[in-house]
């Protein structure tokens, strides 16, 4: 799903929080979950990644987004400073389609962010979209 179709479709969705990961190292920390999947998405453990840095391509912004997308029970939009994803989520702020229970204008801009949420088991939010 897209921002654009979260836009339209926010009501299908709740438990909502914004994670705020200050660098990789932080996301991996203590995580033995995230660790895990890093090393299945990638092939060596995350404390190994400084030895394969000069073959490793990925931003951080994607280590993260391929990481949490092994998540099926939640949905995640990742997002930094200004990029297109933050963007969008300051308009539908502006909109008042949502409340982040931050000012999502002010961030950190040397950090990543995840938009956690849950899809709604209310039903009755699907036939009022």
């Amino acid at each position: 799903m897209t921002i654009t179709d979260y836009d339209k479709n926010y009501k299908m969705f709740e438990n909502m929080a914004v994670w705020e990961i200050k660098s990789l190292d932080h996301f991996f920390e203590d995580d033995e979950m995230l660790q895990k999947i890093f090393n299945e998405e990638y092939g060596f453990p995350y404390s190994e990644m400084s030895e394969n840095k000069d073959s490793f391509k990925d931003t951080p912004i994607m280590v993260v987004s391929k990481v949490l997308d092994y998540f099926g029970d939640k949905t995640f939009f990742i997002f930094e400073n200004n990029n297109k994803h933050h963007n969008d989520l300051k308009q539908m702020q502006d909109k008042k389609i949502i409340n982040f229970g931050i000012d999502i204008y002010v961030l950190n801009p040397t950090h990543i962010y995840a938009l956690m949420m849950d899809k709604t088991s209310d039903l009755s939010k699907y036939d009022n979209l």
